[in-house]
C-alpha cells in the first residue's frame, strides 16, 4: 500500500508538467485582449512593449474575441484588432466596412478624446490600404469625401505606394485610384496637393511598370 502511495506520489509531478502547456494555451479572451490594447498605449515604455509582445502571440483561437471587439469596441481597439486579425485572417469580410465606418464616422466619444479619435480614424485609413476593397475605399474618400477624409486617404496611399508592396488584387484598383491622385494633386489645399503629387512620384519610381507608366503620365503632365 505504501509503495502505491510513492508512486502516486511521484508519477503526479508528471502529469501537472504535462498539463501545463494545455493551461498556456488557453486563448486570451475579450477582456483580457482590451485590457492589453489600453496598456500597449500607455506612456511608461516598458508597459507598453510588454502588452505589444503578449499581444503578438495572438493565433487563431483568439479570432472570436478578436472579432467582437472589431464589430463592438471603441474605434481605436477596432483599429488595434484589425492588424491583428489580418495577420491571421487576411481576407477577413469584417475588416473594410469597420474600417471605413471608422475612417468616416466620428462618434460622440470624439468630443470628450478628440485628439485620440482622430489619430485612430486616420490609422483605420492605412489599415485599408492592406487590401484591394480597402483601396477602392480610399478611392471613393479621395474623389468624394471631406478635405480631411481626402488628405487622410492620401496619407495612407503615401504609406503604400513607398514600398510599391501592392495587396493581392490591387493592381486593377490602383489604376482606377491614379487619375483620383492627378486630380488631388491639382488640389487648392497645400497638404493634399503636395502629398498627392508625391504619391504620384513614387508610383512612377516603384517597381511595378504598368503602374509607373500610368502614373508617369501624370507626372509629366500629359493627362
Amino acid at each position: 500500500m505504501k509503495l502505491k502511495r510513492l508512486n502516486f506520489f511521484l508519477v503526479l509531478p508528471s502529469v501537472l508538467i504535462l498539463c501545463l502547456p494545455i493551461v498556456a494555451q488557453q486563448p486570451k479572451t475579450k477582456v483580457e485582449i482590451r485590457r492589453l490594447i489600453a496598456k500597449s498605449r500607455s506612456n511608461d515604455l516598458k508597459t507598453s512593449d510588454n502588452a505589444k509582445q503578449e499581444l503578438s502571440k495572438l493565433d487563431a483561437k483568439s479570432l472570436p474575441a478578436l472579432i467582437s471587439i472589431l464589430k463592438r469596441g471603441n474605434p481605436c481597439e477596432q483599429v488595434a484588432v484589425a492588424e491583428y486579425i489580418i495577420e491571421i485572417d487576411p481576407k477577413n469580410p469584417d475588416i473594410v466596412p469597420v474600417m471605413t465606418k471608422v475612417t468616416r464616422g466620428a462618434s460622440l466619444r470624439t468630443m470628450f478624446h478628440l485628439q485620440e479619435e482622430m489619430m485612430c480614424r486616420r490609422a483605420a485609413a492605412y489599415v485599408l490600404a492592406h487590401s484591394a476593397d480597402g483601396i477602392q475605399v480610399l478611392t471613393r474618400l479621395l474623389k468624394e469625401g471631406d478635405l480631411w477624409e481626402r488628405q487622410t486617404a492620401i496619407f495612407a496611399l503615401d504609406d503604400l505606394t513607398e514600398t510599391s508592396n501592392y495587396p493581392e488584387g490591387g493592381i486593377p484598383a490602383m489604376k482606377e485610384l491614379i487619375p483620383e491622385i492627378a486630380k488631388a494633386a491639382k488640389a487648392k489645399d497645400r497638404v493634399l496637393s503636395e502629398m498627392a503629387e508625391e504619391v504620384l512620384t513614387q508610383i512612377a519610381r516603384g517597381s511595378n511598370a504598368e503602374l509607373s507608366a500610368l502614373a508617369q503620365k501624370y507626372v509629366t503632365g500629359n493627362p
